[in-house]
């Protein structure tokens, strides 16, 4: 048991990040939550059933006024943080021909310059405060594989990886890990409502195809459970990986083998 430290997911109202927030909260975390939708994060404070140990701070991570407002709350109300989990992101779609500058800046907005704002925070935060701490990015399989339809997405986590591998280099010697987790096809909302619906709406197709096509390009042949994410999450953030750094592990049913 973790008891006392505290972690902060960001894109913690739902799928992953929920998952996250519920695995180290059974670590004996205490946990700050963050998204942009101050109903869900009140929701799913309430699903979780430790409502002493859950703070929610609505925030949008790509704003840097947010972010800076984030930590402030975080510190006031819980204290300096141990662990900071990079998960807020959103699902795209789109030909690269018909991606606007707009559509463009706002994927990166949310994945790679919300990443970065919440790293530096954190790093920050524990220069002052002269400790170490522990960063945990979530990026994509698609960062490492590509995929069609999805230009901004690939680049925007690809981006994740890179920010993730230069910090780790950059903060080592001050006792702070930065590490990346890159999971495939999970069985999220933001799967189902952000990337299967819309394929099928493109392609024609009923959605039970367009999962079957889905499955059928993954080796284990199944969705993953975002509680096996946010295992390797609860891992990385442990002891147990004390003398990782700079890594990115995949967790993505086999879809990339290397």
């Amino acid at each position: 048991m973790k008891s006392g430290r505290l972690a902060v997911v960001t894109g913690g109202s739902q799928g992953l990040g929920l998952a996250v927030a519920r695995a180290l909260l059974r670590e004996g975390y205490r946990v700050a939550l963050t998204g942009r939708r101050a109903q869900a994060l009140e929701e799913a404070r309430e699903s979780l059933q430790a409502e002493d140990r859950v703070l929610t701070v609505p925030a949008d991570v790509s704003e840097e006024s947010e972010v800076l407002r984030t930590f402030e709350e975080v510190q006031r109300a819980f204290g300096v943080p141990d662990v900071v989990v990079n998960n807020a992101g959103q699902a795209w779609l789109g030909e690269a021909s018909s991606t606007t500058l707009e559509d463009w800046n706002r994927c990166l907005a949310v994945h790679a310059t919300g990443t970065f704002l919440m790293c530096r925070e954190a790093i920050r935060t524990w220069i002052a405060h002269s400790r170490g701490g522990c960063l945990i990015n979530v990026a994509s399989v698609s960062a490492r594989t590509g995929a069609p339809l999805a230009a901004a997405y690939c680049a925007a986590k690809a981006a994740v990886l890179g920010l993730t591998r230069s910090l780790a280099r950059e903060v080592a010697g001050r006792g702070i890990r930065v590490n990346a987790v890159c999971p495939g096809a999970m069985d999220t909302p933001m799967f189902h409502e952000g990337t299967l619906t819309p394929l099928a709406e493109r392609f024609g197709r009923d959605r039970e195809t367009m999962l079957r096509a889905t499955l059928a390009q993954i080796p284990m042949r199944r969705l993953l459970d975002p509680g096996e994410v946010a295992d390797l999450v609860v891992w990385l953030a442990s002891d147990s990986a004390r003398g990782l750094t700079g890594q990115s592990l995949n967790v993505d049913g086999g879809l990339d083998m290397r």
